[in-house]
């Protein structure tokens, strides 16, 4: 069970979802993977850096709880402006206590009905929790420890960047030997919108090696200017988001 350290937690914190995903560069800035072992149990940290712009998400911390047994925190995701034009989003999960939860959600996708935006892992390996006591912002993992392959995710939901139209706007990023994914996922129903990222963090299991699975999306350039054009008008704007 996680304790102190995030006792003490700033609230006011201030994210700002990307741009750049609008054009060829990726949203994700940078990416860094962290492990530690406490009392047996193998925890995982997934920081990334988002480049950001005027469209900004409001002060956000959302822990993670074990759906068998609600008092225990497994870990928790936070958003934490660092500086104008960043933002770090802080995931660490206690990964050797999720695995062992038998009644982890099976997922087949993202929340908009598309497919996970992932090529290389077993389709019946996917699950996911509940960020906080969201029904719309989940942790997502696909593990399967007989190929060395794990995935870490999560969708953070939000219907103020739907475009009204099913459609995904992802970049791909390769940062300290992390391989991963982000960006804009929209929908046409109330919860099928926000933004996601998954990145392959197989070196938790041997250390560093050549990447395990590999990320792409089959959304049309013609569904993407939508709600390229969506963000656009957010910008201009420069709309406050809650993730809910």
């Amino acid at each position: 069970m996680i304790a102190a350290p995030f006792k003490h937690l700033c609230l006011a914190l201030t994210a700002v979802i990307s741009l750049a995903a609008c054009s060829q560069e990726s949203v994700i800035r940078g990416a860094e993977l962290t492990t530690q072992t406490q009392q047996g149990n193998l925890f995982v940290g997934l920081k990334t850096h988002l480049d950001s712009n005027s469209i900004q998400i409001m002060n956000v911390q959302l822990p993670i709880y074990n759906p068998d047994s609600p008092l225990e925190i497994l870990g928790v995701l936070q958003v934490n402006s660092v500086a104008p034009g960043m933002t770090d989003v802080d995931l660490l999960v206690n990964f050797t206590r999720v695995t062992q939860i038998p009644s982890l959600k099976a997922e087949r996708g993202l929340p908009n009905g598309t497919f996970f935006p992932v090529m290389g892992t077993k389709t019946d390996n996917w699950y996911s929790i509940p960020l906080s006591d969201s029904r719309i912002s989940k942790l997502y993992l696909n593990v399967d420890l007989a190929a060395s392959k794990v995935v870490l995710g999560y969708a953070l939901g939000t219907d103020a960047v739907s475009a009204g139209i099913i459609a995904n706007l992802f970049t791909g990023f390769n940062s300290n030997g992390i391989t991963g994914y982000g960006g804009l996922y929209s929908g046409v129903q109330p919860g099928q919108s926000g933004f996601a990222i998954f990145a392959d963090v197989s070196a938790i299991l041997n250390g560093p090696t050549t990447p395990k699975v590999f990320f792409a999306d089959s959304t049309s350039e013609s569904s993407k200017r939508p709600l390229q054009k969506r963000l656009w008008d957010l910008n201009a704007k420069k709309t406050w988001i809650r993730v809910r």
